[in-house]
């Protein structure tokens, strides 16, 4: 009897885990909620300003740090992700800068993924987690910000890990 039932929860258990990581993290918006040395986005940003998010589609990251527009490429393959040529726009905020630098850099640091439904998990290479996303609802992705219209890039900075050696 204790042998069949574990066999149906070990079952059930690995058809979970199975379904966890088949899910797509691509097509979605995602709101960072955590972020490794910090309590959350909301901590560093002022009452009532625009979220922070990131959208992932074929290849491309776009989003916002909620001060700066961010835009990328991301490499997904089963459960690794990597996400390079990071760009931002460089406003000056009174608040929330601290929290988006250190946003950008930990996503130049994830190398994996883990999806359980609207959660999305992102590690480092050494499985330490970094930032921890939740899916925005259809209906609220109007809230967020956008950039419309056509625009002219000119020049831009690449977000680069430090090189003190070059100073």
């Amino acid at each position: 009897m204790i042998r069949s039932a574990l066999a149906v929860f070990l079952t059930v258990f690995m058809a979970a885990c199975a379904h966890t990581q088949t899910m797509p993290i691509t097509g979605e918006v995602w709101r960072p909620i955590w972020l490794e040395g910090w309590k959350s986005p909301a901590a560093a940003t002022p009452e009532g300003s625009e979220k922070a998010y990131l959208r992932l589609m074929d290849g491309r990251v776009q989003g916002y740090g909620g001060c700066n527009w961010i835009a990328g490429n991301y490499l997904q393959t089963s459960n690794q992700v990597s996400f390079s040529r990071l760009i931002s726009t460089r406003r000056a905020c009174i608040v929330g800068m601290e929290w988006e630098d250190a946003f950008l850099k930990a996503l130049g640091n994830v190398s994996a993924w883990e999806r359980h439904g609207d959660l999305l998990r992102l590690y480092d290479t050494e499985k330490r987690l970094l930032i921890e996303m939740e899916a925005v609802k259809d209906q609220e992705q109007s809230l967020l910000p956008t950039i419309m219209g056509t625009y002219n890039l000119y020049q831009y900075n690449r977000i680069q890990p430090e090189n003190k050696a070059q100073k």
